[in-house]
């Protein structure tokens, strides 16, 4: 398969793509906009069954029909909502069974044989991959934003930041420790992401957490780092729908 830089965090983030063999389906589909409706997706497979069947052989009939099975019983596990489209890619040989929220509406379409990405390479285009940090003074979640999904990268962890709020002549001394533990946890946060951002995988970076520990993570930025940085979102690292909201906070920025 091809891989070039659109295609690379797409691969990290749905790593089973590059199991696929000559003889997958690659499937793009209409999402329901009003939220899962197994009918809806019923109607639409049954649409590209009946497009496709005469223009495949009988190999290719038989591993379409194969696939779109198996695709349909992932969709009602899955259960997709909340985008425009969807890509579905399947080859049960390989072990490749895999559902793509897309964040633009595509034509309808089926293929057999490499997987069909082309598609998908120019939805990256138009909303280039980024990397979101949430940090707050002691700890970093990095996430993916890849096409209509967000996906967890990795935690950093730094030394405890006491809150000392004791008084007097040692005042001055805590603080100025606190501050180079904070300095020195988000220095830490700014080698993984420029680590990432030098894989050439993410055109944009995102930051979220408490104003304070984000503008001191704005500071130490290197300026390539600055120079990619797209803006803020309004999330806190404890969240228990952290990747969830995320992801409605991204649609929304795409909306404006």
């Amino acid at each position: 398969m091809k891989d070039d830089s659109f295609l690379r965090p797409l691969y990290a983030c749905v790593p089973n793509l590059r199991r696929a063999s000559n003889k997958a389906v690659s499937v793009y589909l209409p999402a329901r906009a009003e939220g899962f409706d197994m009918r809806h997706y019923d109607i639409e497979l049954g649409h590209l069954r009946r497009r496709y069947r005469d223009r495949l052989d009988d190999e290719e009939r038989e591993i379409m029909e194969r696939e779109l099975r198996r695709l349909r019983e992932h969709l009602e596990v899955v259960k997709p909502a909340g985008c425009p489209a969807l890509a579905g890619f399947g080859d049960e040989p390989v072990g490749l069974l895999e559902l793509v929220k897309l964040p633009s509406e595509t034509d309808a379409r089926l293929e057999v044989g490499p997987l069909l990405l082309a598609p998908i390479e120019r939805q990256l285009e138009r909303f280039p991959p980024a990397l979101i940090a949430v940090v707050d003074k002691e700890h970093a979640r990095l996430f993916a934003a890849v096409l209509d999904e967000v996906y967890p990268l990795e935690q950093v962890h730094g030394v405890e930041v006491r809150r000392n709020r004791a008084g007097g002549t040692s005042a001055p001394s805590n603080q100025r420790k606190a501050d180079n533990r904070t300095k020195s946890n988000l220095e830490k946060v700014i080698d993984v992401i420029g680590h990432e951002v030098r894989s050439g995988a993410y055109m944009r970076i995102f930051v979220a957490g408490p104003e304070e520990a984000r503008a001191e993570l704005e500071r130490l930025m290197p300026p390539p780092l600055k120079r990619v940085l797209a803006g803020h979102l309004s999330a806190s690292i404890d969240s228990s729908r952290l990747q969830h909201e995320l992801r409605q906070q991204l649609q929304l920025a795409r909306t404006q």
